[in-house]
């Protein structure tokens, strides 16, 4: 089970909530949520509210003061006035007696005037919060007591709220704090992201073999070095291609002219034999000129993309092979349009099925729909077959695993090189096998995702 968000828009939502919820994990301890001890702001609203029944009392002097404390009593707190104190103020904890100090301040009493508190646990059936609300936990109850000016006690029991539940605080924190978040993180990342799927979509488009206008610096800084230097790699490569081609150019020009040359001294010579084996030699040096400078001239990295019916690229290589009088079928689906460099990938299919033709004495080709990602295109043979310790090395240029076939077939080593080179360009794969039932077969595995 994949826990991450394979994203980086979700690994970072997901981050930034991890974050939220171990902050309101890491502050309960802090907070007093969650330890049973009562919350300090729960504590400071109950000890006002007796505060404020303290002073109402003592400004009440001929009033019914019984009556005006069942008025200012509430479920969770109960006032009565006592003759004398019940509470020992030299028995009181630490904690306690901050709580007493707490309470004389907002009596604005003096340091003299015995203010007591008692806090002890109770019973959650107890506790009138449970049987009101039924989400007490854990119970505390705190017992003041403050002498009046008239030499009475006002005393009170109070029932500050404690919840033991670690996560019932958080059913409210963290969704306010949630959703907060996930509104600006929706709003804004797409916008932060953008540059990050305009580099993935043009690094696909340049690996394909496509050229791609230069993209936009934008975006965060670290995104906007990662542009800068990819569109400075694409401006370099283009100029390598560029040099290359210029330099191949000049080659193929020089080359050229000396074959041609020594061509027509050939035809003064006058014994018909050598002059039949020095033309053999000079066709074959000719032959293998053109395909070395076809192979590293690449035509296919400068050839537009576009929308091709693949079912009719690859009926065509076979129907024009069979056209020649070879042993060649196809069998391919009604229709499937597809994104490539035509010429390119209809060089590479013709190449493998000229390679089944010369060496398997047929060709089938075969095109099947888009699966799991990927489509294939088949290319199988009647032929002996291909030694294993061949099936990789047969795509390196000028390798041929048998000269003299290779030289009685008229090819160079070069078919199965200039194959891969414009599949690899399109972003595929190709590989040869032996079939069990005999012969051999080339296998082309490129992306569905230019299938539409």
């Amino acid at each position: 089970m994949r826990l991450l968000p394979r994203t980086l828009a979700g690994q970072l939502i997901g981050v930034l909530l991890t974050g939220i919820i171990a902050a309101h994990l890491i502050a309960l301890p802090f907070s007093g949520l969650g330890s049973g001890v009562v919350h300090p702001l729960a504590l400071r609203q109950i000890l006002e509210r007796y505060a404020a029944a303290y002073r109402a009392v003592q400004s009440c002097s001929g009033c019914d003061q019984e009556a005006l404390l069942a008025a200012l009593g509430a479920h969770d707190i109960h006032f009565r006035l006592a003759t004398v104190p019940t509470l020992a103020v030299p028995e009181m904890d630490e904690d306690e007696a901050e709580l007493a100090d707490s309470l004389a301040r907002l009596l604005r009493a003096g340091d003299g005037v015995p203010v007591a508190v008692h806090m002890q646990e109770e019973s959650p059936e107890d506790s009138p919060l449970t049987r009101r609300t039924g989400a007490v936990a854990r119970a505390t109850s705190l017992t003041v007591e403050a002498p009046l000016a008239d030499g009475r006690v006002l005393a009170a029991k109070l029932w500050p709220v404690v919840r033991t539940t670690w996560w019932r605080p958080l059913l409210f924190s963290v969704p306010v704090s949630i959703l907060p978040v996930l509104l600006v993180v929706f709003l804004f990342a797409r916008r932060i992201l953008r540059p990050v799927r305009a580099l993935e979509q043009a690094a696909e488009h340049i690996s394909r073999g496509e050229q791609v206008e230069a993209l936009p610096v934008r975006g965060p800084k670290e995104l906007r070095e990662v542009t800068s230097a990819f569109n400075t790699m694409q401006e370099r490569l283009s100029r390598f291609v560029a040099d290359r081609t210029r330099m191949i150019a000049a080659i193929s020009h020089d080359f050229r002219t000396p074959i041609t040359s020594l061509r027509l001294r050939v035809e003064m010579v006058d014994d018909p034999g050598l002059r039949g084996a020095m033309t053999r030699t000079l066709d074959e040096m000719r032959a293998m000129v053109e395909e070395t400078l076809h192979f590293a001239r690449d035509d296919s990295v400068r050839e537009t993309t576009v929308e091709v019916d693949l079912s009719e690229l690859v009926a065509r290589a076979g129907s024009e092979r069979a056209a020649l009088g070879h042993d060649v079928c196809w069998e391919v689906p009604a229709s499937l349009p597809y994104r490539c460099r035509a010429v390119a990938l209809a060089r590479a299919v013709g190449n493998l099925a000229d390679n089944a033709v010369r060496y398997g004495k047929r060709a089938r080709l075969r095109l099947e729909p888009p699966a799991s990602g990927a489509l294939r295109i088949l290319v199988d043979d009647d032929g002996p077959g291909i030694p294993d310790e061949w099936l990789d090395k047969a795509f390196e240029p000028f390798a041929r695993p048998d000269r003299g076939r290779n030289r009685e077939a008229g090819g160079v080593g070069l078919g199965l090189a200039i194959a891969r080179s414009c599949i690899e360009a399109h972003g595929g794969r190709v590989w040869l096998e032996n079939r069990p039932e005999g012969g051999a077969r080339a296998i082309i595995l490129l992306p569905a995702s230019a299938a539409t």
